[in-house]
């Protein structure tokens, strides 16, 4: 059970985004800037959903919406100015919604908006005890607002009437902003970035762990409002360059990806919230090879839905051409070839253990066995188009060390140990294909130094 004794309600998970891709690969960089700025193009045909965190940028598959770009959300800046009331409890909700309502039909101009809108709120956090150093200012000032409201009231009303008041607004705040997404967009996935968080920030000690904190535990089984509101869960494992192609990183990426799908059983569905893990490009570009093994590869091993590459306008920002080469050189050769290795032997886990109807999780979530195609039986070559081809086949001993290493979660409306029960719910195949023809990436590779066999 989890840490605060609280068990999920399933093991079925979300229907797959993508066709039958258990495993998406998503890019939220800013690369157009390398397009119009320096003629550097990149090809991403390895990732399956695109989009730019550019303002100017709209009706794309991963569309991110900051402070200023949704609504009229409620924030202090770094030198203490308030922007829109400053607290929730200062801001009309009601206008707010207003002109999110504006904001996500211009953002997202199609209704049938099938991808992931993840709403990027860093300023406060919705739970009281969780708004330290930095972001003490939102309790200051909910105190303040207290002490200028009531007369004679004690330290104790004034702290008990300021935590709710910005509680209270502050979930309302959130939870009405899901709400509106997704009633304007139904079909897309949406959520927090961040959320859920564990705070184990403290990879700089002594026999590091990675361990979810049981308080912070409890605090996020607090905030099952907010996962009954999400349709998915984006946390993040970006990690900072001085820990890179280090055991605690590994340790850092498995807790948090586990956390988070523990939290994803938490709401009142007959299924698990799909999980798609944040990494930031800044970081992932000085990454040795286990740092991807240990973000990327963790998280498919452990069951998620996918993962995130975000990047800013800092990547792309230097007055040469240089960073963009850098960019384009690790998607077309490191971090390209790892996700397509990581991205088919998904799929193909998928389609040998669950019949195309689940998704491979590690039975022993703290073993060291990864969802990486064997250099033994598979041969992964670049093609013209910016993909990989791929030929080969599993072993039937691959498939016994596959079986016994990992198992299906199901897809809502599959069951049993294979997921060959069912199907209420019929899961979309690409054009041309058939639900007897599992859909697989057009691109793969293997590791130059061929990692775990999975």
């Amino acid at each position: 059970p989890p840490p605060s004794g609280r068990r999920t309600c399933t093991d079925a998970s979300q229907l797959p985004l993508i066709g039958r891709k258990p495993f998406v690969a998503a890019w939220n960089a800013p690369l157009d800037v390398c397009t119009s700025r320096y003629n550097v193009s990149i090809d991403l045909k390895v990732f399956h959903m695109h989009g730019s965190p550019r303002a100017v940028r709209t009706g794309q598959d991963v569309t991110i919406f900051y402070a200023n770009r949704l609504g009229h959300y409620p924030f202090y800046t770094e030198q203490g100015a308030p922007i829109n009331g400053g607290l929730p409890q200062n801001c009309s909700l009601e206008s707010h919604l207003r002109k999110a309502s504006q904001d996500i039909r211009h953002y997202i101009p199609s209704g049938d908006f099938r991808g992931l809108a993840v709403i990027d709120w860093e300023y406060w956090r919705p739970q009281w005890s969780r708004n330290w150093h930095l972001k003490d200012i939102y309790r200051r000032k909910s105190r303040e607002l207290i002490r200028g409201t009531y007369v004679n009231v004690t330290e104790a009303e004034v702290e008990e009437l300021a935590r709710h008041g910005f509680e209270d607004s502050a979930t309302a705040f959130m939870k009405e902003t899901l709400r509106l997404g997704t009633l304007t967009r139904p079909l897309g996935l949406w959520g927090f970035y961040l959320y859920p968080d564990c705070h184990n920030y403290n990879l700089h000690e002594r026999n590091y762990t990675g361990s979810c904190p049981l308080l912070e535990s409890m605090r996020n089984d607090k905030l099952l409002w907010l996962w009954n509101s999400s349709t998915a869960l984006f946390p993040s494992v970006a990690i900072r360059r001085r820990h890179s192609d280090s055991s605690g990183n590994l340790h850092f990426s498995r807790c948090r990806v586990r956390e988070s799908l523990r939290v994803a059983g938490l709401p009142s569905l007959d299924y698990e919230l799909p999980v798609f893990v944040y990494l930031r490009l800044g970081t992932t570009l000085h990454s040795f090879q286990k740092d991807l093994i240990h973000t990327i590869g963790e998280s498919a091993a452990l069951g998620a839905a996918g993962f995130v590459i975000w990047g800013d306008l800092k990547m792309t920002s230097s007055r040469v051409s240089r960073s963009c080469l850098k960019v384009k050189s690790f998607v077309h050769r490191q971090l390209g070839r790892y996700i397509a290795n990581v991205t088919r032997a998904a799929e193909l886990c998928s389609r040998l253990l669950c019949g195309s109807s689940g998704r491979c999780a590690r039975r022993d979530p703290e073993a060291p066995h990864y969802l990486h195609l064997s250099g033994a039986s598979y041969r992964i070559a670049p093609v013209a188009d910016g993909g990989f081809a791929v030929t080969g086949v599993h072993s039937p001993a691959e498939i016994r060390l596959l079986a016994e290493r990992f198992r299906c979660r199901c897809y809502r409306g599959y069951g049993g140990d294979r997921c060959d029960r069912g199907s209420l719910v019929p899961i979309e195949t690409e054009p041309g294909l058939t639900q007897a023809e599992p859909v697989l990436s057009n691109s793969s590779t293997v590791l130059r130094n061929p990692a775990p066999r999975a």
